[in-house]
């Protein structure tokens, strides 16, 4: 009896060796460290809402940056007063991705955003300067 050789590639025998069988199903113990740390749900909304947080602070510093007309005497001073101004609009966003990037635990996440959130007020704008 003839074999046909496609139909022998569709099977694969056990006693095979060059057979290897897949992972087993059974459920090993497993790592903190091993196993990456997922968000609940209300930690991802409360993500949202700090972000949003954060970009109504930028936006706060870009209109008090817009409201300043001080100038500096001379140019090095100005260019670093500028520099200045545009650390102060971009800060709020470069605090929430470096807390996003460094930081693993969505726990500590927060608490460092939090803090993020009370440091960075524009109080420029609040205060009405």
């Amino acid at each position: 009896m003839r074999v046909d050789p496609d139909d022998d590639a569709l099977s694969w025998g056990d006693d095979d060796p060059s057979h290897v069988a897949g992972p087993s199903t059974k459920a090993a113990p497993r790592e903190a460290s091993d196993e990456p740390v997922r968000a609940s749900s209300a930690i991802l909304v409360a993500y949202g809402v700090i972000a949003g947080i954060f970009l109504i602070y930028s936006v706060g510093w870009f209109i008090a940056v817009q409201r300043d007309d001080f100038t500096q005497p001379g140019l090095f001073a100005e260019i670093m007063f500028q520099l200045g101004e545009f650390l102060a609009i971009a800060s709020p966003l470069l605090w929430m991705a470096a807390v996003l990037v460094l930081v693993a635990r969505p726990s500590h996440r927060l608490a460092w955003l939090g803090l993020g959130a009370l440091v960075l007020v524009p109080w420029p704008f609040v205060m009405g300067a």
